[in-house]
């Protein structure tokens, strides 16, 4: 696999937990995706250009800075507001999956979380960010579909 193939592959993992972060690389790494790890809400930011992630799988509680705000700056950034966030958190109530929602995630996935079902959402959400890319590309840079006139 090129390193073009790779770099669309890969997946941010940001948990402040070590044990939560190992358990997940595992899980994308099965799936023949990169995983790419981050501790903190600071750190994610700070690594995200650097790997261009085609994923995020995103804790809410941590320290310094939780989920939500995360992606309340990634989806800020015309840059990086395409990327889809899935949250991965502890926090089952109602409110706090709306508050997940209404920051920019694309998904919630309660903890403690079943392997299948984030390999399930993991895999829904690379294939939709795929199929967007091959749209994009049939899409002329004005945005009209290729042969259009």
């Amino acid at each position: 696999m090129g390193n073009a193939d790779m770099e669309k592959k890969r997946i941010l993992i940001v948990d402040d937990v070590e044990g939560q972060r190992f358990i997940l690389r595992n899980i994308i790494m099965d799936m023949g995706y990169q995983p790419v790890l981050a501790g903190s809400g600071p750190q994610a930011l700070k690594v995200f250009p650097k790997c261009n992630p085609r994923l995020v799988l995103l804790d809410v509680a941590m320290p310094d800075m939780d989920g939500y705000q995360v992606c309340r700056i990634l989806k800020s950034n015309p840059e990086t507001s395409h990327v889809p966030v899935i949250f991965i958190s502890a926090f089952e109530e109602p409110e706090e999956i709306m508050k997940g929602f209404e920051a920019g995630g694309a998904d919630y996935v309660t903890k403690p979380f079943i392997s299948e079902v984030i390999r399930a959402r993991v895999g829904v959400h690379m294939r939709l960010s795929e199929a967007m890319d091959r749209l994009a590309r049939l899409s002329g840079p004005d945005g009209a579909a290729s042969g259009e006139k």
